[in-house]
């Protein structure tokens, strides 16, 4: 688009003059415009302009008009479209300055006054759409960055996701887990937030985030992670240790990033207990982060229900007991609670997110 082509630019003039009304027509022609409409009546101004969607290119008006003064118009354009950005050039008889100081603060760009110079007037209309134009080729530029910075968001997005999703498998892993489980751990941990009254955004982030909860697993030596039968204290004190290298691990990387940020509180708290009891810290009650309490509930239940290869996995109905006889102990009571009202929907999710393998439905 060339700022100095006027091809396609609409003009709407409007003086009760009809002679004045054809001189500007000509004069708008002479600098190249083809769309103009001229109107005697400035009745007609506004519903030229709203059939248009507003999308003019200067209005040219005067303010002695019968019906409508041009302040009434200013004041309908002000009131009916505030955001309108077509500059506006008024023609008048008044020299007074206290006129075109009102004028041009209800709105008009810029000011002549009658009898007016045919060449002055030119070229104003000249600038007027120039800078319109210019404008335009601004607002145009500025929505196609928006647009390749939106495509850009979401394609790094969907990569940050990728990589979060492929981090918390690895983690899950190394110790038989399946990728199904890590997402139906996201996905009950949302359920929970949501269910807690938490905001959507912190809701959609905890979904993001829960999965990475055993991330510091693949810190921990393939011959305690992998190990058939009880753990002696000292291997116990290095597997206990993955929620510390979670937070080491994804804490490096947090500063610049609150879902990292909260996937590091994550994998630190969700073995923290209600009661004090948990580790690493061994903290109690509301001083362990509300995440670090949903995705403790969510991924107890999702290891109780599912089959492990020391366990075979338990009924719903089994889990829900277990849920409730920890709650105030191991469990956050109130987000217990919670969680059980919204079984339905969590059953929804077990269903649609099963592993290969069979688990119980009832």
């Amino acid at each position: 688009m060339d700022i100095n082509d006027f091809t396609d630019s609409q003009v709407v003039l409007c003086d009760d003059d009809i002679t004045n009304v054809m001189i500007l027509t000509k004069l708008a022609e002479v600098e190249g415009v083809k769309h103009i409409q001229g109107f005697s009546d400035p009745r007609k101004v506004l519903p030229f302009i709203h059939e248009r969607g507003g999308d003019i290119d200067l209005l040219i008006l005067d303010l002695e008009m019968p019906y409508m003064s041009g302040f009434d118009v200013l004041k309908a354009i002000a009131q009916e479209i505030p955001d309108h950005t077509f500059p506006i050039l008024i023609i008048t008889g008044h020299q007074e300055k206290e006129m075109r100081h009102r004028a041009l603060q209800e709105g008009a760009n810029d000011f002549l006054v009658k009898p007016f110079d045919p060449v002055e007037v030119a070229l104003r209309i000249r600038n007027l759409l120039n800078v319109n134009n210019a404008l335009k080729i601004q607002t145009r530029y500025a929505k196609e960055l928006e647009l390749q910075v939106q495509h850009r968001t979401e394609e790094l997005s969907k990569a940050n996701d990728m990589l979060i999703h492929i981090l918390a498998l690895a983690g899950e892993m190394r110790d038989g887990e399946t990728g199904k489980h890590v997402a139906r751990v996201g996905k009950y941990s949302r359920i929970l937030a949501e269910g807690a009254g938490l905001p959507p955004e912190l809701c959609f982030m905890i979904e993001r985030a829960a999965p990475l909860h055993d991330v510091g697993k693949i810190g921990i030596p393939d011959g305690i992670l992998l190990k058939q039968g009880r753990l002696i204290e000292s291997e116990r004190k290095i597997m206990d240790s993955h929620t510390t290298k979670g937070l080491e691990l994804l804490g490096e990387y947090a500063s610049d990033s609150l879902l990292l940020q909260m996937a590091a509180s994550i994998a630190l708290h969700h073995h923290e207990k209600w009661n004090g009891t948990g580790y690493p810290r061994q903290i109690k009650g509301e001083s362990i982060p509300i995440e670090g309490r949903i995705a403790s509930i969510s991924d107890v239940f999702d290891a109780l229900t599912t089959r492990r290869p020391y366990k075979e996995p338990w009924s719903v109905e089994h889990a829900v007991e277990y849920l409730q006889e920890e709650a105030g102990k191991s469990f956050d009571p109130n987000l217990v609670h919670i969680f059980i009202d919204k079984m339905d929907q969590v059953k929804a999710v077990r269903n649609e997110l099963m592993d290969a393998v069979s688990v119980l439905h009832h």
